[in-house]
This record gives C-alpha cells, structure tokens and sequence, in this order.
C-alpha cells in the first residue's frame, strides 16, 4: 500500500475518520490496528519479524527501573540488542557478509564458491531496528522509564506513517506524543494536509520525474558527456525530493492525527560544510548516529587516551576522527548491504575528518586571499564547494556497484551531448520552483506579514496547486527510494 494511491487515501481517510470518533483512551488500539495491517498489506510474513523482538525487549526489561544491579542491567541491555540487531544482521547482511568473506578467502587461493541464501527484505527492518536501539540505549543511561503498556511500545515501534522510512523518533518524545489526548483542530488539519500535499508534489512531479533522466545517464554512462554532471547534479535533487517527500507526507499524516514527529530535512544543500550538511539532511538519523555511536565512541577514546597526544596527534582529534569514522562507515553500511555504500559513508568520513583537521589551515588560507572581506562570495564558496563534495558521493550511492561508479566518473566530461536537452531543461525548471517554493515555505509567517493574502485567493492558489499535481503526475510512479533500506 503506498502513500501515493488510492487505497491508501481511503485507508487513512477510515483511520481518520475512526480516530476522532472513538474515546482517546481506545485510540492506541486503533493505531496500532492500522499500523498491523498497513505492514501486512506489504508482506503479511513481515509481521512476526517486526512485532516479536520489541514484544520480547518489553517483558526483559519490565522491571528495569527497579532492577539494582549495573550488571544485570547490562546484561538486559545487551541482551535486548543482541535481540533487536539479531534480525537485521540476518535479514539485510547475511549475504553481503558471506560475500565478502569469500571473496577474502579468494585472494588467498581458496576456489570455493559461494551461493547467496534466498532471503526475503523486510521493508523498513533498518528504521524500527533503530527505534528499538535508541529505547534500550535511553532505557538503560536513565533517560526514559521502562514503557509499562506493551501497546504504547509496539505501536511507537510500527507506527504506520514512520514504519518504512521513519523519521526515527525518540521514544523519550514520541511516546508522550502518543498517549496524549488529541482533538480536531482545523488549523492544525489544514497544515498537516498542506505538508502531504508537498510531500506528494516533491515525489511523484519532482523526483520520479527527475528518475527518467538518472536512470538513462547511469544505466548507459559510456558517451554522456556533460550529461553525466547533470546526471548526478539531478540525482542529489531527485533523492532529496523523494526522502524528504516521505518524510513531508508521514509527518503530516502524524500532525493530521494530532502527533507531533520531528522534521527531518532543513534546505541540507544551502549548507557551508559537510558537518552542517549533516545536521540539515535526514536529521533523526544524523542525530541518531551522533547520539548513539559517534558520542560513545568518541568518550571511549578519549576515556583510554588521557595523554594530551596520541599517535602524534591531539587526542581530542584522534578521538573525532577514530569516532567519525566508525560512524560513517556503519552509517554507510546501514544505508545497505554494498561497499558503494560504505564508499559513501567513508567519503563522508574523509569530508569531516579533513575539516576538522584543516580548520586553521583554512582561516590562514581564506585571509590570505581575502575571503574574509567579502562574506557573501565566501558563503558562495562554501556552498558550492559542500554541494560538489556531497553530488560525488552520491554517485557511489547511486551505481549498482563500485566497477560501476569508477566507470560514470571517468566518463564525465564537458562535451555537450545533444540527447536529453528537454529533460534538462524541465529538469533545471523543476529545481528551480523547487528552491523558490520552499523558501518560500520556510519563511512564509514573516512573508503573510508584509503581504496580506485574502483567504479567497489562498484557497484558489492551494486548488490550482492541486490541479497541478494531477496533470504532471508521472505515470510510471517510482517505490520510495528509502524503502530498499
């Protein structure tokens, strides 16, 4: 059931409808009702897979706020993760890991083969896996109580609008969310289906449409030329729009309810460096790995290291690069089972340890030449220079395979190619509104204010809007790209 179809409009127009009607005491059975059967409508096999680890991690940690002992809360909280990463190493990387064991075993002689096992992906296994963890983690530093309502806990697990491709919520925040009394607000209503609506805009005019043109420059690289820059310029647009599309139509869907759920994309390409980038793109994942890996990591460096150099080298660096490092490279991993995505998450690992490491380097650099004298060319600069690096990892992630990625770069030129000039220039016009329209949206309360809209003309604008959907709608519509992780 996708977001963008018919039965799904009347599967959540029902939920809706039901939502507000019943008692808010009996709203949690009915979330997680539809949350059970939106996953079913998928894959009904799926279902024991994503309601038996947190249904398990609920009974083994119950009573563990008045469980004494450090040791045998961590040993509830080892046990609980073994649980809730178990599935995810079998699921997503078995394969992935006795591919390349055996292809170790190769270098060294060994002929052997090795047969990949038939194994069905459960859809957004990645993202409820990453809600349980961060429940255990808080559960056991004392950030949060132990849920005592197995309802409230599965249903924050399977939510239906986060289930797929999140954003990953917190259960410090989005239980509360949860069991809070809603009721019918307009304005409220009126905002989250305005949210939907661009969701849906961003995906099935923008990105899909964007997809026509990716496909063909990285399916056939070989004499694109110039076409190959476009190619991977439209693709960094063409996953924004798809990702942040879902994250727009889910959290709407939530603030429709009456749940707030966290944003999770912030204009990621208007930003100066690599590490900005990271706190403007998928933000409740960015967090997540920062919270949860990068943080740890970096203090058990730290922790071990207390000499004020190590390795000849600060160790307050060595512990952010050591911890920026293993935190990309699982990030890129966890994107999916494939070294194109490890070669991304390294490249972002490389992008942030060589900032980190040059940062007075850069201040000397950038008054030699003067930048400092002219701000705006310098935010330009930077800008432009974050995007590029960001548009060449996606390349990595975007090729079906390393040989692949090697073979679009070394291809790109500026040789003008005359097929696609349409596309492109749809393509550059789409973008185009696109940077415009969401500028617009970020700064609309302070826009109202100077301008005043007659309500009238707001409502013809939002049916035109509408009208405009319908008739670029791509008929070939695309599976969300993040669902595959």
């Amino acid at each position: 059931m996708n977001f963008i179809s018919v039965e799904f409009l009347g599967f959540f127009t029902t939920v809706f409808l039901l939502h507000f009607a019943i008692p808010a005491r009996f709203r949690w059975i009915l979330l997680l009702t539809a949350s059970f059967l939106f996953y079913a409508s998928l894959n009904i096999i799926f279902i024991p897979i994503l309601f038996i680890p947190p249904i398990i991690i609920f009974f083994l940690t119950y009573n563990f706020d008045h469980t004494e002992t450090k040791g045998k809360k961590r040993t509830i909280f080892f046990s609980g993760l073994a649980i809730s990463t178990g599935l995810l190493l079998i699921f997503k990387y078995f394969n992935f890991f006795g591919n390349s064991i055996h292809s170790i075993f190769h270098l060294f002689g060994h002929k052997g083969s090795y047969t990949p096992v038939n194994i069905i992906f459960p859809i957004g296994i990645s993202f409820y896996t990453f809600k349980t963890i961060s429940y255990l983690a808080d559960l056991y530093h004392g950030r949060i109580k132990a849920e005592r309502n197995l309802g409230y806990l599965l249903l924050y697990i399977s939510f239906f609008p986060q289930i797929l491709a999140g954003p990953i919520d917190r259960a410090i925040t989005f239980i509360p969310e949860l069991k809070k009394r809603t009721h019918l607000d307009a304005n409220r209503i009126l905002s989250g289906f305005k949210q939907v609506v661009w969701g849906i805009f961003k995906k099935a005019v923008i990105a899909d449409r964007l997809a026509v043109f990716v496909n063909n420059v990285f399916q056939n690289p070989e004499g694109q030329g110039i076409n190959l820059i476009f190619g991977a310029y439209f693709f960094a647009f063409q996953i924004y729009c798809d990702f942040s599309g879902y994250s727009d139509i889910a959290i709407g869907i939530s603030r429709i309810l009456g749940y707030k759920s966290m944003e999770n994309f912030n204009f990621p390409y208007f930003s100066k460096t690599i590490s900005e980038f990271w706190t403007r793109w998928h933000i409740s994942l960015s967090t997540w790995l920062r919270d949860y890996l990068f943080l740890p990591i970096a203090y058990f460096i730290l922790g071990k290291y207390r000499k004020e150099k190590t390795l000849g080298m600060k160790t307050e660096s060595l512990a952010y690069v050591g911890g920026m490092f293993i935190t990309m490279f699982l990030g890129g991993l966890w994107h999916g089972a494939g070294w194109t995505f490890v070669v991304w998450g390294v490249l972002h690992g490389v992008y942030l340890s060589f900032s980190h490491l040059s940062k007075r380097l850069r201040k000397r650099l950038i008054k030699r030449v003067k930048l400092n004298k002219a701000p705006r060319l310098h935010k330009f600069i930077k800008i432009f220079i974050t995007f590029n690096l960001v548009t060449f990892a996606w390349i990595f992630f975007r090729a079906s395979g390393i040989g692949e990625a090697w073979i679009y770069i070394k291809n790109i030129n500026f040789r003008i190619n005359g097929t696609g000039a349409g596309y492109i220039s749809i393509n550059l016009i789409l973008i185009l509104f696109l940077i415009v329209a969401e500028f617009v949206l970020k700064n609309r309360q302070s826009i109202i204010k100077r301008i005043k809209i007659p309500s009238s003309l707001k409502v013809i604008s939002y049916a035109i809007f509408i009208c405009l959907i319908i008739i670029l709608f791509m008929d070939q519509s695309q599976e969300f790209i993040y669902f595959g992780f």
